[in-house]
């Protein structure tokens, strides 16, 4: 079992996605060779942070409750007062009642003890109104502090909603750290905004602008053999990372590489003969009915495209043209497949 770093409630990792307390997202944290290393430091700050947020609304909750507490004492005992009242009422009714029947014997001495009775009463009369009185402000009173115990709850409450709602923002801060190769220290932030909202098509040319940047090439233009012979393995790593994290598994280089050697490719990105290379090409979508689709033909869809469908970029690196007017086509992905055999990915 493990504890929420915020309030300490146990769980079960991996099973739960939220804190069942105060909403802390418990999704485990990347590898932490995608995490800048200063990034500990800060995320220590702002779980600090909120821990004494959330101590400071368990405090207010637990003073809420005792004057709740002592309120209610106040109405038990006004309650028991109120009874106490009504029973002494109930009893002086019983003694008219038996003062009644008995007198009825003796007329006379029966209407001047009755005369005398209502004489004391009246004299009572104005201290038992005050009495009434002073229970029936007390209860008022109590009503106001109940109301206000409430009001205090739901402020409270708000409060309660407010450290869930920095929790998130903290959590989705958190998310949208910039992943930076700690060697070439190129930034993958959009990169990793336009994967993770899904935007596929606007994801494939961002890859392809990146892979040039970190060839050199800032100007445009292709990546050959030696461009990606000499690729940095770690800034691979991350590009072909985020495509197969915000997929599921659908898309990514590794997963073509995969899906390459099933068909019969080899992993240093070699193939037998053209009709391995036409399997994959048919498995992944980039030929349909023997015929080649442009880049603009492509699905950019995680429900309709076939798996390893993307990245698909070649439109903006290099496709070689040879024999018939044909493209052998994708020849990046055979230097990057390879790639992924020298850097043991």
């Amino acid at each position: 079992m493990a504890k929420c770093p915020v309030c300490e409630t146990e769980y079960t990792p991996n099973e739960v996605e939220t804190c069942s307390v105060c909403g802390y997202d418990l999704t485990p944290y990347p590898p932490t060779d995608e995490i800048p290393s200063g990034f500990w430091e800060k995320e220590k700050k702002r779980i600090a942070a909120a821990k004494r947020v959330w101590r400071l609304s368990q405090s207010q909750v637990e003073s809420a409750q005792l004057i709740v507490s002592h309120l209610q004492s106040q109405l038990d005992e006004t309650t028991r007062k109120i009874e106490g009242f009504t029973q002494s009422q109930s009893q002086l009714e019983s003694q008219i009642e038996a003062i009644a029947s008995s007198q009825l014997r003796s007329l006379p001495r029966l209407e001047s003890q009755i005369e005398a009775i209502a004489s004391s009463q009246l004299r009572s009369l104005p201290r038992l109104e005050s009495q009434i009185e002073a229970i029936a402000s007390s209860q008022l009173q109590s009503q106001s502090q109940i109301e206000a115990i409430a009001s205090s709850q739901l402020q409270s409450q708000s409060q309660i909603e407010a450290i869930a709602s920095q929790l998130q923002s903290i959590t989705e801060a958190v998310q949208e750290t910039p992943i930076v190769s700690s060697s070439s220290g190129f930034d993958y932030t959009k990169l990793n905004r336009l994967l993770k909202s899904g935007n596929w098509k606007a994801a494939d040319q961002e890859t392809a602008k990146m892979m040039l940047a970190v060839a050199g090439k800032t100007q445009g233009g292709y990546l050959y053999k030696d461009d990606i012979k000499n690729f940095p393995c770690e800034d691979l790593r991350i590009i072909d990372g985020l495509w197969v994290k915000h997929s599921n598994g659908h898309f990514g280089f590794s997963i073509q590489k995969q899906i390459y050697i099933n068909c019969g490719g080899k992993p240093d990105g070699s193939h037998p003969g053209n009709t391995i290379w036409y399997r994959f090409l048919d498995e992944v979508g980039w030929r349909v009915n023997n015929r080649w689709l442009s880049w603009s033909e492509l699905t950019f869809s995680l429900r309709e495209a076939p798996v390893g469908h993307l990245p698909a970029i070649s439109r903006h690196l290099e496709a070689v043209r040879v024999h018939r007017g044909l493209y052998r086509g994708y020849l990046w992905l055979l230097f990057i497949i390879s790639l992924f055999d020298n850097c043991n990915l």
